[in-house]
């Protein structure tokens, strides 16, 4: 029996999100603005691969790598995500953006688990789900 992999727009849609960048303001003392500039969603990080491993849709490995080189695979299973797989929906209340719940979920997984962490903390390896405290 084979398993139902993501939906088509979850991988461009995940690719978009991880090579966007943003605008930072940073404040100052007093709570002044003191600069705003433009940030890549990956902060330090490249992205060096995103795409399916072996045969079907059921498994994403994203490779990213600092400018020191240090590499880490981020790997997503279908399995962790149920219902979100086919990456069809829009839940206006947290996703106020174009992208579907799920590209925006596992983004947003990707920073707090690797982006925000310092990279020499960090496994090899990191399998993107949610902590058992949010399901």
């Amino acid at each position: 029996m084979t398993r139902a992999g993501f939906g088509p727009s979850f991988l461009p849609e995940l690719r978009e999100i991880l090579l966007s960048t943003g605008q930072a303001a940073m404040y100052g003392p007093g709570g002044r603005l003191t600069e705003v500039r433009d940030e890549p969603f990956l902060g330090a990080w490249r992205l060096r691969r995103l795409g399916y491993e072996g045969r079907g849709q059921t498994r994403v490995s994203c490779v990213l790598a600092t400018a020191e080189d240090r590499v880490v695979t981020a790997t997503v299973d279908v399995r962790d995500f149920g219902a979100l797989r086919r990456n069809s929906s829009r839940t206006g209340a947290w996703n106020g953006s174009a992208y579907h719940d799920l590209a925006v979920l596992v983004s947003v997984l990707i920073q707090e688990q690797i982006l925000t962490r310092a990279p020499d903390t960090l496994p090899d390896q990191v399998r993107i789900q949610l902590p058992a405290s949010r399901t």
